[in-house]
Order: C-alpha cells, then structure tokens, then sequence
C-alpha cells in the first residue's frame, strides 16, 4: 500500500523533474539501504548523503524508472541494472518535497540484491562514496533527530543523513515497513 504502481511516463506536471533509487540491498544477508555521499567539488549538495539519481532526460528518459535506472548506472559501476527488481513508486507530499528541494523527485524503490561480495565503484565526478546502513539502524527511533518544519535527520550511520534524503528514508519508514512486523 505505501508504493503506487509504476507511471507509464514521466509526468510533465512539474517543469523540473529527477528521480532517485532507494535501493534496498542485503550485505552479507543482512537488509541495508545503499547511500551515496556526493563528491565535495559538485556545484550543488557538495559533500551530502544522498540517493543513487538525478534529473530527468526528456531525450532519452521513457518513465522514470529508467531515469533512476540510467542515474544509478551512471553514478556506481558494479550495479547491473538488468539485475535490479523495481518495487513500486514511493508516495510523497509533494508539496513537502518540492519544499525541501524545488524539484519534483519521485523516489522509486528497488532491490539490488546481495551486495557484500561486490565490488561497487562510484563515478568520482559524482559519487566520492557509496555505503550501507542496515535497516535495523534506521528503524532505531533514538537514531533520529525531528524539529518543526525540518526533514528528519538520521545520525546513526557513518555519515548524518538528513534533508530531502532523511525525509525520503523516513516516509519509506513509516509507509512501508511500519506496516509489517518485523523481527530484529
């Protein structure tokens, strides 16, 4: 329920358009989200924690699941895109994240699989690392910070994640997993 099924197209609702993977990975069996952190020299969000994506290509881009796609195989090489299951669209405000970002991003939820035996590279133009943390750490309530009128913030990885991001992992979160027992 807390993931629509996939667009045809991409929407040109909103003249701006991106997309990004949230990419759900097990490392060494154990469930993780995969982040990236954004190289220190890119013009916008230097230095950030964010997800594998990026702006829609009208040339190229069909829907935005093969805008997510292109971005993600672009940014980290050792992830086959013919590899990775597409789960569904995550559902946002979009007022809230237009809010935080001036961009409509539609994050779309995918598996990526087993991760711990690959070797992942991130494209140093973009990317200046990739890294996991296990959801159980992001689950963990006392791991986040919340203040009014602010995305949430999560400060139980290797790096804080916060922003458009925080705000993204926490409506998966809440939408999605909540819904399930989980057993940690």
């Amino acid at each position: 329920r807390g993931l629509m099924r996939m667009p045809r197209r991409v929407s040109q609702a909103h003249q701006r358009r991106a997309g990004v993977v949230l990419p759900l990975c097990n490392v060494d069996g154990v469930p993780c989200i995969l982040f990236e952190k954004r190289s220190r020299h890119l013009r916008a969000h230097p230095d950030e924690v964010c997800l594998p994506g990026g702006m829609v290509s009208a040339a190229s881009d069909i829907s935005i699941v093969s805008t997510c796609l292109r971005e993600m195989a672009e940014e980290i090489e050792g992830i086959n895109p013919n590899d990775v299951t597409v789960l569904g669209v995550l559902r946002c405000n979009w007022g809230e994240v237009h809010h935080l970002t001036g961009i409509a991003v539609t994050p779309v939820v995918c598996f990526i699989g087993e991760i711990g035996g690959k070797v992942l590279k991130p494209n140093p133009d973009e990317v200046a690392e990739c890294f996991t943390v296990p959801l159980v750490s992001l689950l963990d309530r006392e791991r986040w910070v919340h203040r009014k009128d602010y995305a949430p913030i999560f400060t139980g990885g290797p790096h804080i994640i916060w922003g458009l991001t925080g705000y993204i992992i926490e409506r998966f979160l809440k939408d999605v997993l909540a819904r399930y027992s989980l057993h940690v």
